[in-house]
This record gives C-alpha cells, structure tokens and sequence, in this order.
C-alpha cells in the first residue's frame, strides 16, 4: 500500500512537471485572474485581455477588420490665415474695400478646427454618427455637434473630405486644444491634440 501511494506521487509529480514545462516554454500563457477575466500573459511580460471573452472587446490594431479601419486627422486654420486667404479671394474677385472689411468681421476669432478623412473610407451604405467635440481649457467643450460620416463635403485637398467643419468663436486661451470624435455605437474614442499657432 505505501508502495502504490509513493509510485502515485512519483507518478503526479512526473505529470506536474510535464505539465509545467510545457507551459514555461509556451510563448504566451491563458490564464484567469482573481475578478473572473481571462488574460493572455506573453513571455516578454506583457499581458492583455483575450479575445474570446464575452466581457471583453478585443481592440488590438491587427484584430479590427481593414474596413472598419477609420483614420481620422485634424487640421487647424488660424484666424491670421483666414483673414489672409479671405482677403486674397476677395481681391481677386475685385471686391471693394468695403466688402472685404465686412467680410473679414464675419470669420471666428478663434480660427477653424477640421477633422478630415481619406474620401475612400467614406463607404455607401456603412454610415458612422460621430460625436465631435473641442476643449480649450475646462471640462467643457468649446464647440460639440453630432455628424454622420455620410455628411462629409469634399476639401481643397484631392482625395480627403471634410467630416466637421468646426468654427471657433472665440480665441483660443489654451496653446493646445484638444478634440475628441466619439462613437457611441462602437463606443470608441479619439482624441487629438491641436497646437494653436
């Protein structure tokens, strides 16, 4: 009997050794942690959730499909730059003194803030409602408005079209603004920094 019962340990320590070195040569390991989710831990010590958790979306770069890729970028317009293209459209135009002034008093003060997107991601049938919004210095947006994708209007850019066009009314007090577009359906956030010249 004390025979078999030392056979059995040899026999379980043979299994659980086996077992571990199994693992420790594994690249990455599936584990469960103390709150129930299931993580990836990786040989270089980095960790992430797994994938194939319900509770758990999985937002690696190489796990979001190619067509729902969506690159967004901003671009600002100064109120000096503005004023000057403005003023260089209307003179070519042969408009009076006059007219230039009043036009130039219409522009925001702070200048327009674009948020722009290569016209190929736009795709027919596959609408996105975004939420854009700009900060200055606060918790409160300086400028928000709900857009469909489907909205864009074409830029002077060749192949980039215009989600939002964002005018500022007032002047920057920040040197950086910031921007955040949202997405409530896929409930996804960027958010960007904008230097004010």
């Amino acid at each position: 009997m004390i025979r078999d019962v030392r056979v059995f340990r040899w026999a379980s320590v043979l299994a659980f050794l086996m077992c571990f070195s199994a693992v420790s040569f594994a690249a990455d390991i599936v584990a469960t942690t103390s709150n129930g989710s299931t993580v990836i831990l990786h040989d270089n010590g980095r960790w992430e959730y797994y994938q194939n958790n319900a509770k758990i979306r999985d937002v690696r770069p190489d796990a979001i499909p190619e067509d729902a890729k969506f690159q967004i970028t901003v671009l600002y317009e100064s109120i000096d730059k503005l004023k000057k293209d403005t003023r260089m459209m209307l003179e070519g135009e042969f408009a009076t003194e006059e007219e230039i002034r009043d036009s130039l008093r219409k522009l925001p003060k702070g200048g327009i803030v674009y948020f722009q997107v290569p016209t190929k991601q736009i795709k027919p049938g596959f609408v996105r409602e975004l939420v854009y919004s700009i900060y200055d210095k606060g918790k409160k947006p300086v400028f928000s408005q709900r857009s469909r994708d489907s909205e864009a209007t074409p830029s002077e850019s060749h192949g980039v079209s215009n989600l939002m066009v964002a005018p500022l009314y007032a002047k920057p007090k920040s040197k950086v603004l910031k921007a955040k577009v949202l997405s409530e359906s896929a409930r996804q956030t960027l958010e960007f920094e904008i230097p004010v010249r």
